[in-house]
């Protein structure tokens, strides 16, 4: 009996993904996430190419964002939390000025949710270059898993802040990236708890 032989495959064609883009560290591929990130958050060639690689893409043989996924989602978390806090009340409830009971809303919940940082890595054209693998493109934004692959690939850029520059770039990164301006996850989250 002879062993089995795995199914080869042409590795130009399974490192490369729908939208024409190959997985390699090029100006092409990293355009996007270099141009958001700027130089004051920048990260090696290599750890930016894992930011946009999920484990779906060339059977996880390729760094994938998980853990740096994991790393920014915690650190998100946690700094959005703080956030709302920050709004000072005259609640009888507040301890210490601080409103805790905002904590549960909807809101702060939905600030550090797929959705709305989904929604943002679409809006400001970052999830257009990601490695990963979807049974099928031609679903809806949802349907078809682009919604989380894009919100785990902005938590593990903030995973990857932290990395390389610590805890306080990573949360300086969270206000001023994705909290400010028309397409903020607050905006976001707001536009989508409207609509629920």
């Amino acid at each position: 009996m002879q062993p089995r032989l795995a199914i080869r495959k042409d590795p130009a064609r399974v490192l490369a993904v729908h939208s024409g883009h190959t997985y390699e560290p090029s100006d092409a591929t990293l355009l996007h996430i270099k141009t958001f990130l700027l130089d004051r958050y920048a990260v090696p060639d290599d750890l930016a190419l894992q930011v946009l690689t999920h484990k779906s893409f060339a059977a996880g043989m390729k760094p994938y964002n998980e853990k740096l996924s994991t790393l920014g989602s915690k650190l998100a978390n946690l700094f959005l939390g703080k956030y709302v806090l920050e709004h000072r009340t005259h609640n009888d409830t507040a301890v210490a000025g601080m409103n805790l009971d905002v904590l549960g809303t909807p809101m702060a919940k939905e600030l550090a949710g797929r959705m709305a940082l989904g929604v943002f890595a679409k809006k400001r054209d970052l999830s257009r270059v990601m490695f990963w693998k979807s049974y099928n493109h031609l679903l809806s934004f949802e349907a078809s898993g682009e919604l989380k692959v894009s919100a785990q690939m902005v938590y593990a850029m903030i995973g990857a802040v932290a990395f390389v520059h610590g805890k306080a770039a990573a949360e300086a990164f969270v206000r001023e990236k994705l909290l400010s301006g028309p397409d903020s996850i607050e905006h976001i989250a707001a536009e989508f708890l409207a609509r629920s």
